[in-house]
């Protein structure tokens, strides 16, 4: 459980520092900077991947303590960290290509950066649904019961 807990902000917080550092790569039109970005953002779903294989033990030990009440918030924080997940996988496919483009001057990279900008658009979204949802699961306070 502990693990999930450490983990999962990774999905969450590498995103805001890949737009920033995404940003001033076109602002200052780094390409070094832009790949830099990409990057964070391919580390995002790596912290994705290890979050959700986490989350099933964190829910398991969960349920045990409080056994009734959890198990409706963590079945409703599972659904959205799934969909989460699979945003954030396309996410970095599509950064480790707009690397790669980078790297070789493609000319794809123009619209690799717009099919980006959507999907952290819906990153951002579901991040914010997926974590609340996960502050539901442990604190009373965030219900809406």
């Amino acid at each position: 459980m502990h693990l999930h807990n450490l983990i999962n902000h990774l999905p969450l917080m590498f995103p805001f520092a890949g737009i920033i550092v995404l940003l001033l790569g076109i602002y200052f039109k780094s390409e070094l900077l832009k790949r830099v970005g990409y990057f964070l953002f391919v580390l995002a779903a790596i912290g994705a991947f290890l979050s959700m294989n986490t989350g099933e033990e964190a829910e398991e030990a969960i349920e045990g303590v409080y056994p009734k009440v959890t198990h409706h918030y963590a079945h409703e924080h599972e659904e959205k960290a799934e969909l989460f997940a699979l945003v954030m996988y396309g996410l970095g496919l599509l950064s480790l290509l707009a690397m790669w483009a980078s790297w070789v001057k493609n000319k794809l990279q123009k619209y690799l950066l717009w099919a980006i900008g959507a999907f952290l658009v819906a990153v951002l979204y579901l991040g914010y649904e997926t974590g609340k949802s996960g502050g539901q699961v442990i604190h009373k306070e965030f219900r809406t019961e």
